[in-house]
């Protein structure tokens, strides 16, 4: 009996430390991973012969069955290859990598420079899981003066507005561009730049290398019209946003609160904590927020990105 009630007091303080640490994961930030929209490729189907060329006589389309489909070379890396029948009747292929074969976490934090400027630091992330190597992050911003650190791992570029994705605001690509640099799965890279302007929440997507190569000739179109134009994991960080400059004291209160359910879903506060914080943003008290933010960091109840933005609204 004695060993007995031993074991049963063994069996509770174990199951009371997992009811403990199980609170405890509930209870602080989970910070999420860009989002994925799901693209499934496949053979396709009821597709037209194709035009390899034309009757000298009847001007009429001579047709030949190319047989296009896709094979799975890689699942987990996101690697495919089209293959057909070529013009001159043996088959071709073309190999690709699909943009979102990634895993990605991006944490984001604001601190002060000597010159009065704000320096945003992003910690990116390839997690474990990712099944390729990260080629580029793309950051957005609302700001004329942002300059991104030079000489770093990944080198900045800005993104063209005539890309639908990148119209809206200024969009900073973060690229891979050596053969010294590659950020594999379980492996991070900094990325820096700096801005006078106080972060708000802005886009931010990555993406794997994605070149389509090995044919020797145009790809057919049934198999071309698989690729999608932008399927890289896509989500929030914090960036330069000058629109925020000129808010009134309420304006910024609204700001933070319009934008808490975002920055919930984001993994970036804890439910308690942001029931919290919109009752005193309803009353436009910004400054009650701004003094509990500290604790609150440290508590893990929100992220360093909601910690930069509650602070430069003060």
């Amino acid at each position: 009996m004695k060993y007995f009630l031993l074991l049963l007091v063994i069996v509770a303080q174990a199951f009371g430390a997992a009811c403990s640490l199980s609170q405890h994961a509930q209870t602080v930030v989970q910070r999420q991973p860009l989002e994925k929209q799901p693209n499934n490729y496949k053979t396709p189907t009821g597709y037209k012969p194709r035009v390899s060329g034309y009757d000298e006589k009847t001007g009429a389309a001579i047709t030949y069955d190319h047989k296009p489909r896709l094979e799975v070379v890689d699942a987990k890396a996101g690697k495919y290859a089209f293959k057909w029948i070529g013009f001159d009747g043996k088959e071709k292929t073309a190999t690709f990598g699909r943009a979102d074969a990634i895993d990605v976490m991006v944490h984001a934090s604001v601190s002060d420079t000597s010159s009065s400027e704000y320096q945003y630091t992003y910690e990116v992330k390839n997690l474990p899981s990712s099944g390729a190597f990260l080629k580029r992050v793309i950051i957005q911003n609302f700001a004329s003066d942002v300059k991104p650190e030079e000489g770093a791992d990944l080198m900045p570029g800005l993104m063209t507005k005539q890309i639908h994705a990148y119209s809206e605001g200024n969009w900073i690509s973060f690229a891979d561009v050596s053969d010294d640099v590659q950020v594999n799965p379980s492996q991070a890279v900094m990325i820096r730049l700096t801005s006078s302007v106080p972060p708000g929440l802005v886009g931010c997507r990555a993406m794997t290398e994605t070149v389509v190569e090995g044919a020797g000739e145009d790809i057919p179109g049934e198999l071309e019209a698989l690729l999608r134009e932008d399927e890289s994991p896509r989500g929030y960080t914090i960036g330069p946003d000058e629109r925020l400059k000129n808010l009134s004291v309420s304006e910024r209160a609204q700001y933070v609160l319009d934008k808490l359910p975002q920055f919930r879903k984001l993994g970036w506060i804890t439910e308690e904590t942001l029931h919290a914080y919109e009752q005193q943003l309803k009353s436009g008290n910004l400054v009650g927020i701004s003094k509990r933010a500290e604790q609150d960091l440290k508590a893990e109840q929100i992220t360093t990105e909601v910690f930069a933005i509650i602070q430069a609204m003060r």
